[in-house]
Parts: C-alpha cells; sequence; structure tokens
C-alpha cells in the first residue's frame, strides 16, 4: 500500500496599517535582503501578489487590503526545520511592516 505525504506548508498572515503601494515597496526591500543571504527568486504577478521559489521552498505573498499572506510549500529535507522557517518569516515581516 502506498502512502502519500502532504508537503510540509507553512501559511502566515500579518497584520498592518500601511498603505498598499508602501506594503509592496517594503516588502520589494525584504525580497531584496533574501534573494541575496538565500537565493530566493520572488517576482511579482500582480501588484497584489507575488510568487517565489528556492531549492527546497515554493510560495507566494498576497497583499489584500491590511495584511500579508504568506504560503510556503516545503520539500521534505526542510520538514524538520520547519519551525525555524517560520518563526524567521515571522520576524522578517514584523521588522519590514512595522
Amino acid at each position: 500500500m502506498l502512502v502519500f505525504q502532504a508537503v510540509p506548508t507553512v501559511k502566515i498572515e500579518h497584520a498592518h496599517a500601511l498603505e498598499p503601494d508602501e506594503v509592496r515597496r517594503r516588502l520589494e526591500g525584504l525580497r531584496d535582503r533574501l534573494a541575496e543571504k538565500y537565493g530566493i527568486d520572488a517576482h511579482w504577478k500582480d501588484p497584489t501578489h507575488a510568487t517565489f521559489k528556492r531549492i527546497g521552498v515554493s510560495g507566494s505573498i498576497t497583499c489584500p487590503p491590511g495584511k500579508v499572506l504568506v504560503q510556503l510549500d516545503l520539500s521534505f529535507a526542510l520538514s524538520p526545520v520547519k519551525g525555524k522557517i517560520e518563526q524567521r518569516i515571522r520576524e522578517e515581516l514584523a521588522t519590514a511592516l512595522a
């Protein structure tokens, strides 16, 4: 019998009181830092939705009014550090959107 395990995911919702253009500007700065540090490749698909990837991780960022939603799909190899990844993303968002 084959048993399929779901891909480990991380879902984060971060509230803010910023205007949409300011949110995007700050997230672009965050993207640039993370690209340099971790090799993340991120692209805006439209003004409120971006996708990103690197080896072992893919995901999306959506920016409805008043919040930022992040969803990550992790490789099974990153499962043991899922909590650390989630914590780091929360910290980065809190800093970028403060």
